[in-house]
């Protein structure tokens, strides 16, 4: 693609893409996906994009935009990478470069996690009135779109808009194209710490490509820091209530109200041992609450300095053989009575199936493999080929009824399948319905069909408008190319223009 655009400082790839569009005068999404991707099935994602070595390639000439800068500078990747395990960080910076198919999403944990990131559009009007003057047009900041974070780090509230980003999939919209409002609730108490909270979070966005800390490294970082600020008991425990009495206070955003009548709130779990990621927002209002006047590369690098997680082999003795022989005897006796799985929750049934795991492990695994409780046969609780029948049925109706109207998308399998109720469940169940897959395939509307159908309802258009018939007004109404077309259509297209010509 010539003319690429050279992205401006802290601009989204998504953004980038939509100027690359305006600028070589692209319309069709799918041709501007096929211009800078090569893949017409790429999906505009504006926060974790995937491809981006093909846009670091459309950059070459530039000599500075490899995959990882694009990465660190131009999409929200920095403020997941210090929170994830360094192996994660890794996988997720390859599948960025490449095709991910959405993992990225996954395996960092913005899925699962209590901060959302948001679907629609946000946007400074003060950073847009600079940007104009600075650049001449403006584009999508990444500073926006912090996941829960409405508020920019310079200007202070954010404008929302009502238009997501996932309204077309393919489709990547300008600044310009979207329009984005004031909020209506505006008159947030605690806009200083929003506003410290943004400039924390700017700075996260900022920080170099490094290796990650360890969840055992940010255990031992919060155990200390919680001793530090007297929120300890003993030597290695800590006062979750000394610590909720400081933090309560800088909890700025609902997502992160804590739960005092749940043992597993966020708070008591990001003090303890870390077995999960954490978000950038979880972090920042700990940190807020402790040492709100640390930089975040401060932080980091302190966290590093947590000693390593050291592995300690203690020799097992091997108990006497008479109290194995003893819980032997016990777990048979529970096991003639009941199943494994129920003895293992009853009382005591749980930890003497435990004591043998740890000291009799082989004998345990043969002795329950041999005691199984063998599980009744399934009944067939659907009777497939009678539903295969009267799906069949009303595919035929629906079918009957589409062959009247000649406007409409393209009536592929997908399609047709779709007009049927529960066609989710349906179409995974599709090999026990062979007079319905049968009837799919058969009915379902092949590509020279489609544009034959295209080219009809334009010429009933353009007929009716006593509009021109040349063979470019024709191609362009109904959405040909001369690239796809099919030959037959072609053929029926040529006959069109020549009849015209003759009346």
């Amino acid at each position: 693609m010539h003319h690429f655009p050279v992205p401006y400082p802290d601009e989204l790839i998504y953004s980038l893409v939509a100027r690359a569009g305006i600028r070589s005068a692209i319309t069709s999404p799918k041709q501007l996906l096929e211009q800078v991707f090569g893949d017409r099935k790429v999906i505009a994602t504006l926060d974790l994009p995937s491809h981006l070595s093909a846009i670091s390639s459309l950059l070459v000439n530039t000599g500075k935009f490899d995959v990882q800068r694009l990465i660190y500078e131009h999409t929200m990747f920095p403020i997941y990478a210090p929170f994830v395990d360094e192996s994660t960080r890794i996988r997720a910076l390859k599948g960025m470069g490449s095709r991910s198919k959405s993992s990225v999403h996954l395996m960092l944990g913005a899925v699962a996690s209590i901060v959302k990131t948001s679907g629609n559009f946000r946007s400074c009007f003060l950073c847009v009135a600079e940007q104009q003057q600075k650049y001449g047009e403006s584009y999508w900041s990444r500073l926006w779109h912090l996941p829960s974070l409405p508020h920019c780090p310079i200007h202070g509230l954010l404008n929302q808009s009502s238009t997501s980003y996932h309204d077309n999939r393919h489709t990547y919209h300008l600044y310009d194209q979207i329009r984005c409002n004031i909020p209506r609730n505006n008159d947030n108490n605690d806009k200083e710490l929003l506003h410290y909270l943004a400039k924390k979070a700017q700075e996260v966005l900022l920080l170099p490509c490094q290796k990650s800390p360890t969840k055992h490294q940010w255990s031992k970082f919060y155990n200390h820091l919680a001793h530090d600020f007297s929120c300890g008991k003993g030597t290695k425990q800590v006062s979750h209530e000394m610590i909720a009495e400081r933090v309560i206070k800088k909890v700025a955003i609902p997502e992160l109200a804590v739960d005092f009548n749940m043992d597993t709130n966020w708070l008591r779990t990001i003090f303890r041992h870390h077995r999960k990621a954490f978000s950038y927002l979880q972090h920042l209002t700990v940190w807020s609450a402790f040492i709100p006047d640390m930089t975040v590369s401060e932080i980091i690098k302190e966290v590093k300095k947590k000693g390593k997680a050291n592995v300690v082999v203690t020799k097992i003795l091997k108990p006497e053989s008479e109290r194995i022989e003893e819980k032997h005897i016990k777990w048979r006796n529970l096991i003639s009575t009941t199943s494994i799985k129920k003895a293992r929750s009853l009382s005591g049934g749980g930890a003497l199936y435990a004591w043998l795991y740890r000291n009799d492990k082989e004998w345990l695994l043969a002795f329950n493999r041999q005691n199984y409780s063998q599980s009744a046969p399934r009944k067939k609780k659907v009777n497939w080929d009678a539903r295969d029948r009267v799906l069949t049925k009303q595919l035929l109706r629906i079918i009957d009824q589409l062959d009247t109207v000649i406007t409409g998308p393209r009536r592929s399998k997908n399609y047709l399948l779709k007009q049927l109720k529960h066609s989710s469940t349906l179409s995974k169940k599709l090999p026990l319905m062979p007079k319905l897959t049968s009837t799919l395939n058969r009915y379902q509307e092949s590509t020279f069909e489609f544009q034959a159908r295209r080219l009809t309802m334009t010429v009933m258009t353009r007929t009716q408008a006593a509009l021109g018939m040349s063979r470019w007004q024709l191609m362009r109404s109904a959405s040909l190319s001369e690239e796809r077309i099919q030959p037959i259509v072609e053929k029926l297209l040529d006959w069109i223009v020549m009849e015209s010509n003759i009346n």
